[in-house]
């Protein structure tokens, strides 16, 4: 093709038609100039098409970890349902009409159960990848990426999940040795002790157990909300990268 154009450029100078020949010239810069922009628009295609294909690879990642929350979420409410019936079972010591054995008997029936809780944390490994990479903008949907980065930077561990830590662990370190009684010790650790029987117990009057009892049951229902509430985000996240997601 080169060699093509050199010929006719050749000839044109030969036969001094030097009209022509500017004529010609400015026909062959106008060529390459358009070769150079669909060169340019060739080039741009491909860096777009690579771009939207890593973003797609990303909110694929997110829409994974957004559905491992969805159930880890679910899981939390259903744990706490229980819970909050153990809590119930628990705060039967303190009926009056109890006998000191029949007390013990609650708690050893719901005490291992009782030292167990569930938080939420989201799954952050494929946002903070992304972070990480420093490709926050390859997010093209202004809504999504906002909504994404309100979910991911809340710290869910503070606040209500904190405390139902703190009250949980509280009870557990403080009030569950009180109920270490001559024949418990007698029947899970095979010594004979010195410690007062069962029936020595006061736990009928322990205000700060039953205090801390009663604050988990309403730090359970203020977690429930947050977790109704952090669900409703999910789904929302979920739907918006649903409609910028390719299939």
């Amino acid at each position: 093709m080169i060699k093509f154009f050199r010929k006719i450029r050749r000839q044109l100078l030969s036969e001094n038609k030097f009209s022509k020949y500017l004529l010609y010239a400015i026909g062959e810069i106008i060529l390459v100039v358009i070769g150079i922009l669909i060169a340019l628009q060739v080039n741009n295609w491909n860096l777009n098409r690579k771009t939207q294909e890593k973003e797609q690879t990303y909110l694929k990642e997110i829409q994974n970890n957004l559905q491992q929350d969805s159930l880890r979420l679910q899981a939390v409410l259903d744990f706490n349902k229980n819970k909050a019936k153990i809590v119930d079972n628990m705060l039967q010591i303190f009926v009056d009409t109890l006998t000191n054995e029949a007390r013990f008997q609650i708690f050893n029936k719901y005490a291992n159960d009782f030292t167990f809780y569930e938080v939420f944390d989201p799954v952050r490994l494929a946002f903070n990848n992304m972070l990480s990479a420093e490709n926050i903008d390859l997010i093209t949907n202004s809504d999504l990426r906002q909504a994404l980065s309100a979910y991911y930077n809340y710290d869910y561990l503070k606040g209500v999940q904190n405390r139902i830590m703190v009250m949980n662990r509280r009870v557990v370190d403080e009030s569950y040795p009180k109920f270490f009684t001559r024949e418990f010790v007698s029947k899970w650790m095979g010594i004979s002790s010195q410690l007062p029987p069962v029936s020595e117990l006061d736990i009928a009057t322990d205000k700060k157990l039953l205090s801390d009892l009663f604050g988990i049951k309403m730090i359970l229902n203020a977690q429930d909300q947050l977790i109704i509430d952090t669900k409703k985000q999910n789904q929302q996240l979920l739907t918006l990268l649903h409609s910028d997601l390719k299939d």
